[in-house]
């Protein structure tokens, strides 16, 4: 069983935090956030994760609001269909399959393995695609379209947020190219996946859900299956460095380092 995950909104509680993390959004497991929790005798109080603090230091975090990502909250009673024919119950359960893909993720980051995160962050572009841009925006939002209250702002939001995410993603599957592992960006991607599955299945599904009789739900679940036999997975292949962005990159870096040092020379009188 997948372990459970908090999405965190904390404080940072040391009084000269200057460095952008005084407030944040984190997504750590239960046992790690426990961990961390039994640091300090205060309760909602916990120590900041490693490699958090931009200081270079843990430092103490007040839990602002903890929410647990995944729960789907969507009732099944909603409907007199089994639940394998509702359309949103099985994209409930396809977020499982993308937090797990998410676990994949983070292990390889661990590992600092870059050929493991060339594969597996193209498996989850796979599934986001097919999940997210064909499932969700083309079936699910074609065919309930006009009956959501708000609903081109609410279909809105949702897609400007699966292209953050696939944006992110390709920046740093770009990255891997020239033979860098952009921790911040790829930290982007898996809080922002997160809390955005968070939504849709707390959220989001629980109002689409209410406007959608048994006869649209069957249509929107052909649908689905439709088009997931249809998508081809796109292949990650061997990973290669591309020598002409990597000179381009270490040449901008050589001036970006110069012109700190002529800066630093500025300021300090020298």
């Amino acid at each position: 069983m997948a372990p459970q995950m908090f999405e965190i909104k904390y404080e940072c509680q040391h009084k000269s935090c200057y460095v952008n993390c005084r407030e944040g959004i984190l997504c750590l497991e239960e046992g790690l956030f426990n961990d961390l929790s039994s640091a300090f005798p205060e309760e909602g109080i916990f120590r900041s994760p490693k490699g958090v603090c931009r200081m270079g230091f843990s430092q103490p975090f007040k839990v602002i609001r903890l929410q647990m990502l995944g729960a789907g909250q969507l009732e099944e009673a909603s409907s007199a269909l089994d639940p394998k024919d509702n359309p949103l119950l099985l994209l409930v359960e396809e977020h499982k399959a993308i937090n797990k893909a998410l676990e994949k993720v983070e292990e390889h980051i661990r590992k600092r393995d870059m050929d493991g995160l060339w594969h597996s962050t193209k498996d989850l572009e796979n599934d986001i695609v097919l999940h997210s841009g064909i499932k969700e925006e083309e079936v699910l939002f074609g065919l309930s379209k006009g009956l959501l209250p708000f609903g081109e702002t609410l279909c809105d939001i949702i897609k400007e947020e699966h292209r953050e995410v696939i944006s992110l993603l390709h920046n740093f599957r770009a990255a891997l190219e020239i033979n860098e592992l952009n921790d911040g960006i790829i930290d982007s991607v898996i809080v922002s996946l997160r809390s955005h599955i968070r939504k849709e299945d707390q959220e989001f599904f629980e109002i689409i859900d209410k406007c959608l009789n048994d006869e649209l739900r069957l249509r929107i679940t052909q649908g689905m299956r439709e088009v997931e036999k249809s998508f081809i997975r796109a292949e990650a292949g061997v990973r290669k460095v591309n020598k002409e962005r990597m000179a381009i990159q270490a040449e901008y870096d050589d001036q970006v380092s110069i012109a700190r040092e002529a800066g630093c020379d500025t300021c300090c009188g020298h």
